[in-house]
């Protein structure tokens, strides 16, 4: 088991990167690099290096944060190891860190008996895609794959979720696994909402929308002084995380049924969001957005950062002020400065689908997918179980989906139509009492004298 960090494909970053000799004898132009498979606690030490990385990245991936990979080892008790790609540009050059990319190893989604390295490293992540500079991004995704598949120690098969479909990312990686011959299979396909400066920023609302959205401030406002905080450094963040945990534990999550996910209900998970997010505000990365209704919040978001792109983590929201939708004048607000914030170019909503308030309010969409993959080349009967066992899983999870969305259509309509028998038997035992005289109008207007 690898305890220590270990240098593969190259010198060991200390002591500099030898460049190769061509076949004629004379020194390679090509960038020499090395691959270290490192430990959490080595991550953490280069930070200097893995902030300068992400300035130069092809894209953002606040879930590759130091700080947020060692939460998740520490808290889950799961080896991780990150893969460090370093390289010098040209003889005598420094080297530099190249990339970066932190696995778990875990059992995969179908829980089938088999190790694999799992990204993102935490199940409240939401994107597994590596940190790559761009100006060597294919070398260095190659370097990579190339050392999971020769350290011995290391499991052969990756699974990534929240596989950023259509990105950069992307493409290189699939041409990579296509040059080298490695399996691998698209799972869920799927989109989620996100905004993109310039191209794709917030949805335009109909003139009733917006005018129900004014409506429910104003009644919000009504009960108390409404106001909205941001909270940013690590004292203000570890306030406002406890605020928001109290809040998000009161509502539907934190109830005693399968369903009820709140970070308070799980030790684990409290214990990998309170590090993670400290470490991330050391850093000026993370900021806690609260409405507040005379100081109490009646809703929160959480939105964290790494380089130009940001990632609306959590929300939750009072559900005793539902009928004044305060998730959805937070979701306004905190939408208007992430747009006018010029250090953000893009913000990812971090929704599992393209559903919710913020597929309403934002108008780009980002493709995104879960994949698996054999770093070996060919076919591999370890591979092929995976494959089979997580196409199983996915086809169980749709079908599940596609019974309760009948289910509860069907609920509907049964609720519906026992609220209609119940109006027509209130109607129907109703007495009709005549008004004074109607019975002597009747008989007069028939002819008849009353009895």
């Amino acid at each position: 088991m690898l305890s220590e960090p270990v240098i593969i494909l190259g010198e060991p970053p200390q002591a500099g990167l030898a460049r190769p000799a061509g076949r004629s004898g004379h020194v390679s132009t090509a960038p020499a690099m090395s691959v270290e498979i490192a430990t959490p606690e080595r991550f953490f030490t280069i930070e200097r290096e893995w902030r300068d990385l992400t300035g130069r990245a092809l894209a953002g991936n606040a879930f590759m944060e130091p700080s947020l990979v060692a939460a998740a080892a520490h808290a889950d008790g799961v080896r991780v190891h990150v893969l460090l790609a370093w390289a010098s540009l040209r003889p005598g050059e420094p080297i530099r860190l190249a990339g970066a990319w932190a696995f778990a190893c875990r059992h995969p989604s179908s829980d089938i008996p088999v190790q694999v390295l799992k990204t993102p490293v935490h199940g409240h992540a939401g994107l597994g895609i590596p940190v790559l500079d761009a100006g060597l991004a294919a070398a260095v995704l190659a370097q990579m794959l190339d050392a999971v598949a020769e350290e011995p120690d290391l499991p052969k098969l990756i699974e990534i979720n929240g596989f950023d479909g259509e990105g950069p990312v992307a493409s290189l990686l699939m041409d990579e696994l296509a040059r080298r011959g490695s399996r691998h299979v698209e799972l869920e396909r799927r989109c989620r909402p996100q905004l993109v400066k310039g191209v794709a920023e917030a949805a335009p609302l109909s003139a009733s929308r917006e005018r129900a959205l004014r409506q429910k401030r104003r009644r919000l406002a009504r009960s108390g002084q409404l106001s909205c905080t941001v909270h940013c450094t690590q004292d203000e963040v570890h306030a406002a995380l406890d605020e928001f945990l109290a809040l998000e534990v009161a509502g539907w999550k934190g109830k005693a049924i399968e369903r009820g996910h709140a970070i308070r209900r799980e030790l684990a998970l409290e214990a990998f969001f309170g590090p993670a997010l400290d470490g991330l505000a050391a850093h000026g990365l993370v900021r806690i957005t609260a409405l507040r209704s005379d100081g109490r919040p009646v809703a929160m978001q959480v939105t964290i950062r790494s380089g130009a792109t940001a990632f609306t983590w959590k929300s939750t929201y009072d559900e005793a002020r539902r009928d004044c939708g305060p998730g959805l004048l937070l979701l306004q607000d905190v939408t208007a400065a992430l747009l006018a914030d010029p250090a953000i170019g893009a913000v990812d909503s971090c929704n599992h689908r393209d559903d919710g308030y913020m597929a309403e309010f934002w108008s780009g969409r980002k493709p995104v997918l879960d994949m698996v993959l054999d770093v070996r080349r060919g076919r591999t009967l370890g591979f092929s179980l995976l494959s089979s066992s997580e196409f199983a899983r996915q086809w169980l999870k749709a079908e599940a989906r596609r019974v309760h969305k009948a289910l509860r259509v069907a609920t509907g309509r049964v609720s519906s139509a026992i609220r209609s028998l119940k109006r027509g038997e209130a109607g129907s035992g109703q007495t009709q009492v005549a008004p004074p005289g109607a019975a002597q109008s009747r008989d007069q207007t028939s002819g008849r004298l009353p009895r």
